[in-house]
């Protein structure tokens, strides 16, 4: 935690100090050839700024997840490489400031800042592709996940995805395998989970998926997930460890079962017209930079965070139980995949590609 408020301080001192050098010169919100980046969430402009980069570029960059979890901690090490090795600079806003994951994704797509990382399924009021990624039983370890993000299958859905949205995705993180907790009673099989009320991801696949193992999905949002099992608005909920750590859910959660069903895509991204208006070598920086995160996300940050989340756990008292045989679960889902795959030649193509890992 230290680290990564020392980090988002430097990158504050930073942008300090650029701004008493070059205040006085240009006046302009946002990114581009500014100095001065407000802090508001809003810009002078609906459209993002073309860069010259002899002036340096400034990005804002804002995250709908606490610095805690692996994807957004692994963005904090990237963006220390980014300003170490390039004239891009970053006015970085996490955990929620400027908004939640679809009003961050919103204001990317508008130009009003620069860059965003979100949930994936931040996507899916646009489009349905994203869900792919977060087909229940298909990437079940993070050796495929890790693959299965940088093949020609994954890059065709980030290429339509930005032809829909402007947003240009530079990579798919994760910020851990997703699960199932609760206050209800232990689950250790498909019979336990019928009837009981859990807050899923906002998506169409993930709340047809859950339906079809019997329960009954809520779509709270993220921010009030704690409150609602503190209250018993929800009984419980499908998480991943990173999140119930960050969160602190582990204050308010009775029940958790070691069965990972989904890997929980977090997406790193830009506006298509800010990042096109950038030289090649910054785009190649930035591109590059974010990609080779995958090392500090898989070899460092996502082990960290879940060794972190289980040990909270088991000091809160709170009671996991191993679900032996996944099989039912993945039965239970298989009509709701099939359906998928037919929704969209390219979701259709990944999913075939990762079934074959």
């Amino acid at each position: 935690m230290e680290k990564k408020f020392g980090k988002q301080m430097k990158k504050v001192t930073a942008l300090l100090l650029c701004t008493a050098m070059f205040g006085t010169m240009l006046t302009l919100t946002g990114c581009g050839s500014s100095s001065t980046p407000s802090d508001s969430g809003t810009s002078g402009s609906d459209a993002p700024t073309q860069n010259d980069s002899s002036d340096g570029i400034v990005c804002k960059m804002a995250t709908g997840g606490q610095d805690t979890l692996p994807s957004y901690a692994t963005a904090l090490d990237v963006i220390d490489d980014i300003e170490a090795n390039s004239d891009i600079q970053f006015s970085y806003f996490g955990a929620r400031q400027l908004g939640d994951d679809a009003e961050i994704l919103q204001q990317v797509m508008a130009g009003t800042i620069q860059m965003g990382g979100t949930a994936a399924s931040a996507f899916s009021t646009y489009t349905n592709l994203l869900d792919a990624f977060a087909v229940p039983f298909v990437l079940d370890s993070y050796d495929k996940e890790r693959a299965a993000m940088q093949t020609e299958e994954a890059q065709a859905i980030f290429d339509a995805v930005e032809e829909a949205t402007g947003v240009k995705i530079l990579v798919s993180y994760d910020s851990g395998m997703r699960y199932l907790a609760n206050n209800k009673h232990a689950i250790a099989n498909l019979e336990d989970l019928k009837g009981l009320k859990m807050r899923v991801v906002p998506s169409d696949l993930l709340i047809d998926s859950f339906s079809a193992m019997g329960a009954n999905p809520s779509n709270l949002a993220y921010g009030d997930i704690y409150t609602g099992l503190q209250n018993g608005t929800i009984d419980g909920e499908e998480i991943n460890i990173t999140s119930i750590y960050s969160e602190k859910h582990y204050e308010v959660l009775k029940y958790f079962s070691d069965m990972g069903i989904y890997p929980f895509a977090t997406c790193i991204f830009a506006n298509a017209e800010w990042f096109n208006s950038l030289s090649a070598e910054d785009q190649e920086v930035l591109q590059s930079s974010f990609t080779n995160g995958y090392n500090y996300l898989f070899d460092q940050h996502l082990p960290e965070a879940e060794a972190a989340g289980m040990e909270a756990m088991e000091t809160a008292g709170v009671e996991i139980t191993a679900i032996e045989d996944p099989t039912p679960f993945k039965d239970a889902v298989t009509d709701v995949i099939e359906a998928y795959k037919s929704k969209d030649p390219l979701i259709k193509a990944f999913i075939e590609m990762a079934e074959g890992l």
